[in-house]
């Protein structure tokens, strides 16, 4: 059976994933140091970070399409299955987490001293990221 190299596509989308983590974490910075600018700064932080979460997913539904076996040839085909989907569905979560304070930030619901929401989302991202 063939099997899907480590160094093709899950190397990529594991530096993309790393990549929307400094963003996010980027954004937070921005947001809690309010300086000049930070406004706009913040806005094009969540934009790269919400974009990098999208080309993950759609690299992983690529790398599922395209998968060289199926979840029922064998163990590794199931095993692939079940904790990529899983994974994929953790990032699913985590995206609209992130679109909904995306949302809230351009309310203006979030200020220098309240941005706990933002960090629970930012949290489960990180979680996601590492795990």
């Amino acid at each position: 059976m063939e099997t899907i190299p480590a160094f093709g596509l899950p190397f990529l989308n594991t530096l993309i994933l790393v990549t929307s983590g400094l963003t996010l974490t980027y954004t937070q910075k921005v947001i809690i140091e309010n300086a000049e600018h930070s406004r706009e700064n913040a806005v094009k932080g969540f934009i790269a970070t919400l974009g990098l979460a999208i080309m993950f997913l759609g690299v992983q539904c690529y790398e599922f399409v395209h998968a060289p076996f199926s979840i029922n040839d064998s163990v590794y085909g199931s095993i692939f299955f079940l904790i990529t989907g899983f994974h994929g569905i953790h990032v699913i979560i985590g995206t609209i987490f992130l679109f909904i304070m995306f949302l809230r930030f351009l309310d203006n619901h979030f200020y220098v001293e309240n941005t706990l929401a933002l960090d629970c989302a930012a949290w489960y991202w990180h979680f996601v990221d590492v795990v």
